[in-house]
This record gives structure tokens, sequence and C-alpha cells, in this order.
């Protein structure tokens, strides 16, 4: 009887570590400064306050717009000129790029430009997002990149580094209420996402509802949570501390609430995926996938492959942004 107890312990003990999760460097180097967050049955708390996020939750939202202000100048081109803006959710201010064109109507679109993940002590207003910007912006489009929380002028991230994660979509959500009337103006509206900002525009669109053209730069669209899961072993620890998290979060929600493709039949698309064959840090089978998905849901999509290219769609980068001029044209035109 002691043996079978022991084994099935072990057994046990081993399926916990093994379950694992990507979390991604974003959220493990925040994770370094917090304490295990396994707790006694008597301290676990009752709440379950992540139930706001869960996609289906935030699809029943009513989302307002929120005050853009440019702050100052970055650079004037003779096509546009680039500032930096800043805007105010629940009075917390977050900055970013903003560029507009030299000749701008009320109704000149605007193309939200949504970031992949920058180590925050390498980031700066516009990394990851400025030039392809400035091609939109040179092509008459106004265009308005985020910083996010934590870094460049914004203020802090939230301390919880799920609800940092989680709120991200309901910002954007936000935004994508606002731009349509940026500046008095009656605009159509685009999103352009690059690798972990693909996640986030994707589950913005899921809980907006909205049918926004979107074009996607290497997306992360791996299930929840090996989304994050995926990242966890380049850390020191080789992803322990992500597991512990995630096995904590897995045994108090249900993840697949939080997931992205669960919710795929909520787009109305149209989307454009760019995805490169040798992209190392967003697997190209993610799109594979996730374009079948879009196929079976029938959400229009367009899905381009390079077969040489890399995660930042290079040496394709210019065939990439010219059938993203294309795209934005017949929708947004």
């Amino acid at each position: 009887m002691k043996i079978t107890q022991a084994l099935i312990f072990g057994i046990f003990l081993a399926a916990s570590f093994a379950l694992g999760v990507f979390i991604g460097p974003e959220l493990t180097t925040q994770m370094s400064n917090f304490n295990s967050p396994v707790l006694s049955e008597k301290e676990k708390p009752v709440e379950q306050p992540y139930l706001a996020y869960t996609i289906p939750s935030l699809q029943g939202k009513q989302y307002e717009s929120v005050p853009i202000e440019i702050v100052e100048p970055i650079a004037t081109e003779s096509a546009f000129t680039s500032s930096v803006f800043r805007t105010s959710f629940n009075g917390r201010n977050m900055t970013g790029q903003l560029n507009l064109p030299t000749s701008i109507t009320e109704q000149t679109p605007v193309i939200l430009m949504i970031r992949g993940y920058v180590p925050p002590d390498a980031y700066q207003t516009g990394t990851g997002t400025k030039n392809a910007a400035a091609v939109f912006a040179r092509n008459g489009y106004i265009t308005i990149a985020p910083d996010f929380y934590g870094v460049a002028g914004s203020d802090a991230e939230l301390e919880d580094v799920w609800a940092a994660r989680f709120e991200k979509p309901v910002l954007m959500a936000q935004l994508l209420q606002t731009l349509p009337k940026f500046q008095n103006g009656d605009r159509k509206v685009g999103i352009w996402a690059h690798s972990n900002g693909g996640q986030i525009a994707l589950t913005t669109l899921e809980i907006a509802q909205l049918p926004v053209p979107t074009t996607l730069w290497a997306p992360v669209t791996a299930p929840f949570p090996y989304s994050v899961l995926y990242y966890s072993d380049e850390e020191a620890d080789e992803g322990r501390a992500v597991r512990l998290w995630i096995n904590q979060l897995e045994s108090e929600y249900d993840l697949r609430q939080f997931s992205l493709r669960q919710f795929v039949s909520s787009l109305t698309g149209p989307l454009q995926i760019h995805h490169g064959q040798l992209d190392e840090a967003a697997p190209k089978i993610w799109s594979d996938e996730f374009s079948k998905l879009l196929t079976e849901n029938k959400i229009a999509h367009t899905y381009f492959q390079y077969p040489t290219a890399d995660h930042n769609l290079q040496p394709n980068w210019n065939l990439a942004v010219q059938r993203d001029l294309e795209f934005f044209s017949q929708y947004l035109r």
C-alpha cells in the first residue's frame, strides 16, 4: 500500500511539473519580483478576479473612447510629422508614436500599430512599429502605435502580471472606439500587428467583434497557455517558475476561456497573414494551423508564406509591406 501511494504521488508530482506553459520573457522578467504563488488552502483567496478577463466576459463589455493628446514632436518628413502622443485609461497614462500625413482630411484612414515583445530596457517609443508606420504614413495613412505600460513615457505596468497581460486587448478595444472620431474625423480604421502583437490584435477583435481590416506579421496564435510556455525554457530555471504559476492558474480557471483559438468564430475579417518559414521566434506552423481554423469558420483571410523569411519577414520585408498597402487600399480607401 505504501509503495502504491508513493508511486501515485510520484506520478502526480511529475505530471504537475510537465504541464508546460510559455509565459514569455515579458512575464517571466516580472515574476522574478514575486514570491511563490503556491498558497495553502487556508490562505488561498476565494475570489477569481481574472474571470473578468475571459474572452466571453470581455465580449459583453461596452468600450468607451479615450482622449488622445499630442505631446511633443519626434521628427518631420516631407510626407508626414511624427510625434509622441499620450492617452489615459482610467487615469493611467500611456504614450506612443503618432504619424500624421502632411495632407490630412476628416476621412484620412488610421492604422493602429501593435508591436510584439521588446525587452523593457531596450525599448523606446516606436520600437517594433516605426519602419512599417513610416511607409504607411508616406502613403497617406495616420498611424498610431501605443508603447504599452512600463516603458517610455507610460505609467508603470500593473503589478499583477496576469492582469497586465489580460488588460492589453481591453485597452486596444478602447482605442478602436476612439480612432474613427480622432480629430473630429469620420475615419476608417485598420490594424497592423507583429508577433505577440498579433495575439493582442486577434483577442481585441474577438472581444470587440468589429470588422476591422487587420494584417498580421508572424503572429503568436498558439493556444493559451502554451503560447506562454513555449518561451519559458529560455529562462535560467528552464521555465520552472513559469510552470508553477501556470499550474496555480490552471487549478482555479478554465484557461480555454482566455485562448483566442477557442473564439475564432467571433472574428469577422478581413485578415491578412504573413509568415516566414525560417521564423524561430514564432513557428510558422502556428499560422498554418490558424489559417485552417479561419477557413473552417469561413473567416475571410489571405495567407502569405515566405520560404526564406525570418521573424521580421527579412529578406521579404518590402514585399510584405507592399502587400499590406494593397490590402489597406482595398478596405480603407
